[in-house]
């Protein structure tokens, strides 16, 4: 690699609109994120992994009758 070209990695405490802080390597020094781990409805379902569905006007049945369970 070369000398002097690469951008200096700092760890940089990020903060999210929940009040969760991670912290990262990065280049920048301020970063303030909408959405983590901690508050993302696919982490947030129950422990299901993202399985969790929210149906609406009944197009997941509508899906599973035209299709089956198998698609």
């Amino acid at each position: 690699m070369k000398k002097g070209i690469h951008p200096e990695m700092k760890l940089v405490t990020v903060k999210c609109a929940c009040g969760t802080e991670h912290t990262f390597y990065t280049t920048v020094d301020n970063i303030r994120i909408d959405v983590c781990s901690n508050c993302h409805p696919f982490y947030t379902s129950g422990g299901k992994g993202g399985v969790l569905i929210v149906d609406t006007e009944g197009r997941v049945e509508k899906f599973k009758r035209k299709y089956g369970d198998n698609y």
